[in-house]
C-alpha cells in the first residue's frame, strides 16, 4: 500500500509516519524500485497498533519501550502485558473524569436553560 493510501486509511500525516519509523515505533518499511515506501500487511498492523495506543494516550516513550520489549521476544511478555494494563487503567480513569465533567456540564446547561425560560416568561408579561 502506498503512503497516500495509508495516510487516508489511518487519518495520520506523512510526517507522523516518518517520525514513527525514525524513532523505532515502526520497523523499517520496504521501498519499491523508485524508492517509495510500500506498506505491507504487517506494517499496517503496526501502524494500526501504534495509532490506537497514541489515541489511547500512551506516550511516545512508553510506546518505544513496548516496541523494544516486543523486539526482544516472548520473554518480555509480562512487561508488555503490564504496559498495556497500565494504559487501560489510565483510560478508565480518563473516562471517569470525562463522565464527571459531562454531568457537571449537563447540570449547568440545564440550569442556564431554566434561567433563560424564566427570563423569557418575564419578558413576555
Amino acid at each position: 500500500m502506498k503512503i497516500s493510501e495509508v495516510i487516508k486509511k489511518y487519518n495520520i500525516s506523512k510526517q507522523t509516519l516518518y517520525y514513527w519509523e525514525r524513532i523505532g515505533l515502526l520497523y523499517k518499511i520496504n521501498k519499491d524500485s523508485n524508492g517509495y515506501r510500500n506498506y505491507n500487511e504487517q506494517d499496517l498492523k503496526q501502524i494500526e497498533f501504534v495509532s490506537c495506543m497514541r489515541n489511547a494516550g500512551m506516550t511516545i516513550d512508553k510506546l518505544q519501550k513496548y516496541m523494544l520489549l516486543y523486539s526482544y521476544g516472548e520473554h518480555t511478555f509480562e512487561q508488555r502485558k503490564q504496559l498495556i494494563a497500565d494504559q487501560l487503567e489510565e483510560i478508565k480513569y480518563q473516562i471517569l473524569k470525562y463522565k464527571n465533567a459531562q454531568q457537571v456540564l449537563e447540570y449547568k446547561l440545564k440550569h442556564y436553560e431554566e434561567l433563560n425560560n424564566k427570563f423569557n416568561q418575564k419578558d413576555a408579561k
